[in-house]
């Protein structure tokens, strides 16, 4: 014989209908106990089956909702301002998905080196609306084609004269992006561009430039921390 005892109300648990009626008590939480068991077993299966499922043929994944959004998205327009990004200070780029997970940026750029054409391949880890993204670049300043440009010697203060050689960089950056619905396309990128060699600028006419001002332009022109944001339209 089963000896059932009515809990106590100092418990600050039960009210008086429970009081009366332990054995009910008892039966309503075994029921609630089996219930919660099954949703929490059958929810994370069904999240996975949404997510990740196999199809027939076990060859591909089945994807969410919210991934099939990129698949129809091939090509992307955008403005874009920065510190030795693609676009460089300010410029266009151009964004080609090769795959949803894969895209291929082209753009151009008024820098402190004059015009500077760039392309970048950017890996993206996820298919959602908001996707985080490792990317390797290349872009290459044209100079100043000869003009020369006066500045100032921070130092002794004088003034001369430089000329922007054309230079090579490569570009490593993380960065995010935000897919809308829609089409609304938001990149931001951080990362670092290093110049190919060591100065791509040289005295033309002044004096000789001191060691403050060859560090200064070699900063200014040279390699640097490089961060960007671009707006655009995907489609």
């Amino acid at each position: 014989m089963v000896n059932r005892r009515t809990p106590s109300k100092a418990a600050g648990q039960d009210g008086p209908g429970w009081a009366r009626e332990p054995g009910k008590k008892y039966e309503m939480l075994h029921k609630a106990f089996i219930l919660a068991s099954a949703l929490a077993w059958i929810a994370p299966v069904a999240h996975g089956q949404t997510d990740s499922s196999q199809n027939v043929a076990g060859e591909e994944a089945r994807e969410s909702p919210e991934s099939e959004l990129r698949k129809p998205r091939v090509w992307a327009l955008s403005a874009e301002i920065g510190l030795n990004s693609l676009g460089s200070l300010t410029g266009p780029v151009a964004t080609w998905y090769v795959k949803p997970q894969i895209a291929l940026d082209l753009g151009v750029g008024l820098s402190s080196g004059g015009l500077r054409p760039g392309l970048r391949a950017r890996y993206l880890f996820s298919r959602e609306k908001v996707s985080y993204f490792g990317g390797l670049g290349l872009k290459y300043g044209l100079g100043s084609g000869g003009e020369l440009i006066e500045v100032e010697d921070p130092d002794t203060k004088k003034k001369f004269k430089i000329e922007v050689d054309g230079s090579g960089y490569v570009d490593a950056s993380l960065g995010v992006e935000y897919l809308a619905d829609n089409g609304f396309l938001v990149i931001a990128n951080a990362g670092y561009s290093q110049l190919w060699g060591g100065v791509n600028f040289h005295v033309a006419e002044g004096d000789a430039a001191s060691d403050e001002a060859i560090k200064l332009y070699k900063a200014v022109l040279g390699s640097g921390i490089m961060l960007s944001v671009s707006l655009g339209k995907a489609f």
